[in-house]
Order: structure tokens, then sequence, then C-alpha cells
């Protein structure tokens, strides 16, 4: 089977720094394209290998031999750019959050589904054996009863430059940019989303939040999560039961090759743990390229994004009301407040 021939559409740093070194070593996957207003595809281009390039996008997409796109676009970018890719006819990897807004959500739905293409959300974190793993414990029972979650994600931001995720208006912020990995993984684990949250965002000098905390309630299990751009590189989560909890040291962003640690650790005082290396780009893109050439047109693993869409809404609702909220179905269109308690 031939290999999804694919186009990135940016130079952006992920793009080049994770994404594209991880397509070389794709089975199923070749880069054939990138694009670029800013003069440096063909820079690129040469340094990966790519045969094409293009100084607009709108080139890239025009492309008849383009059959899947990658989007690293700035966040509040993302639904223009999903819905030209799919009125192009391509398939959409599309770099998370996919939008931040239940109007941009219906736009980009409904262009993918009127053009018969596939859609995902690039949470490559989920590809991780890791998280296999802790779901083998989990449904096995060997840590009980589930009590609660704790997710955290923080990194050291390099504000030179004009860091887009700092600007009002662009849907950037610690919530969206990695705030949304801890509520992915919890609602992943539940396979729901909480009744409600409680959020309080905090920035020393930035005019968006640079640092979060949240607590996120599924009724029986109880999720924290805190993540911001202030502190030293964490990316821990543990799961707690009755009979004992899991840790993952490197829950969402190990490098390529780097070792992730999965501990599980009983009442009994018992522990074992478990050394699992993946690059989980490569194997994102193998999966969708696969999903490309093996299924019909839908939006890859949509309950979650929809779930995750949700979720952030409501926590923006409490950072801006200093309130807990109900967590709505996407569907409902407006995301209505809770009368104050």
């Amino acid at each position: 089977m031939s290999a999804v021939r694919w186009g990135v559409l940016t130079t952006a740093r992920i793009a080049q720094g994770r994404f594209l070194p991880s397509m070389t070593r794709a089975r199923n996957a070749v880069a054939s394209a990138i694009s670029s207003p800013n003069g440096k595809a063909a820079e690129v281009a040469e340094r990966f290998d790519i045969p094409a390039s293009y100084d607009s996008h709108e080139e890239l997409l025009a492309d008849p031999n383009i059959e899947a796109v990658y989007l690293p676009f700035p966040n509040s970018l993302h639904a223009d750019w999903i819905v030209a890719a799919a009125e192009a006819g391509k398939d959409i990897l599309c770099e998370k959050p996919l939008v931040a807004n239940t109007h941009d959500y219906r736009r980009v739905i409904e262009a993918c589904e009127r053009n018969g293409v596939n859609l995902m959300e690039a949470f490559m974190y989920r590809f991780h054996p890791q998280h296999q793993k802790v779901r083998e414990f989990i449904d096995s029972g060997r840590i009980g009863e589930l009590v609660s979650m704790h997710a955290r994600f923080h990194f050291a931001m390099d504000r030179t430059g004009g860091e887009v995720r700092l600007q009002p208006g662009m849907d950037g912020g610690a919530l969206n940019d990695v705030g949304c990995y801890a509520v992915d993984i919890m609602n992943m684990v539940m396979g729901r989303a909480p009744e409600s949250v409680y959020g309080k965002g905090t920035s020393r000098t930035d005019a968006v939040e640079t640092t979060v905390a949240a607590i996120l309630d599924y009724g029986d299990v109880l999720g924290t999560m805190d993540c911001g751009f202030e502190g030293p590189r964490t990316h821990t989560f543990q799961v707690i039961g009755t009979k004992g909890q899991i840790t993952l040291d490197k829950a969402f962003d190990p490098d390529p090759g780097e070792i992730a640690r999965v501990t599980v650790s009983l009442r009994d005082g018992r522990t074992e743990s478990f050394d699992i290396g993946e690059d989980q780009f490569k194997t994102e893109i193998e999966r969708f390229s696969a999903w490309v050439r093996n299924s019909g047109p839908e939006v890859i693993q949509r309950e979650l994004t929809e779930q995750n869409l949700a979720v952030r809404l409501a926590l923006q609702e409490s950072l801006a009301t200093g309130l807990p909220r109900t967590v709505n179905d996407v569907h409902a269109g407006q995301h209505h407040l809770l009368q104050e308690q």
C-alpha cells in the first residue's frame, strides 16, 4: 500500500522540531509539500528532503498530489484553515486545541462532513503506549475503585519574539495550551466529561492566564489539574484507587526515544515500574495515515474532542466568574452560565 502524501502548512517550531523528524520515520506516510508565506518553506523543504515547497498555503492546498495536511497554526487560526483544507478535499490533522468555541466547532464539522474528509485533533500523547498500560491496570482492578486523578503540565515559556500564546484574542493562555492535556487525559480515563468544574487562573505579567489550577468533579471521582508557563518543565499524571495508585513521570510529551516510566504502588507496599519508549508523533502520523487509507470520512476520536472543548468552555467561565460551572454538551449551542450559588 502506498504511503499517504502529506502537506505541512507553516514552518512552525513544532513542525520542524517534532512533526517532520517523526514523519521521516513513519512507515506509511511521506512529507510531499510544505508551505509558508515567511519565505522559509524552500529552506525547510531542502533540510527534510520534501519535494515541493510553496510560498502560500493556498498553493499547497491546491496541489492535487497532497492527500492529508498537518495544521500547526496559532489556535485562533485553526477553524479557518480547517475549513479551507476540507474544501480542498484534504484529510486534516490539526494541532490541539482543535477550536476554542462551539461556533467554530460547528463550522469545521460541517465543512469536513460536507466534503467527506477525515479530521483529527492532534493530541499526540494519546498514542504513547504508556496510556494503554494505565488502561490495563484500571480495567483489571489492579488499583481498585478510582478515587481521584491529578494532572500537571508546566514549562518555562520563552517570552521573546512575540509569543502568540501570550497575546489576547489568539485563544492562547495556559488552559488552552497545556491545560487541555490535563483535561483530556482525565476525560480519557473516565470515558466522559466531568459534571462540573472550578478553576482559578493567574498571571504575573501577561494579559492572558499563565498559571491555572482546577478541580474537575466526575461525581464519584475527583480530578485536580494545574498547568502553566512559569515553572520548570514537568508533565505528570497520577491515578489513585482504593488499592493503589498509578504514576506517570512523563505523561504528555516525552522526547522521541526518551523513557517514560509507569509506576504502580499498592497499599501492601509492593511497587512495580515499567519503562516505555516511543516516538508518539510517529505513531500518531502512522495511525492517522492508516485511517486515511482504510476508513470512511469521520471525525476521529470525536467524543474526546467534544468533551475537551466542553470542559475548557466551562473552565473559562469559572476563571472569569470565580464560580463553579457545569459542563454542558457542546451541541447545546450557547454555553449558558449557571446562576450564582
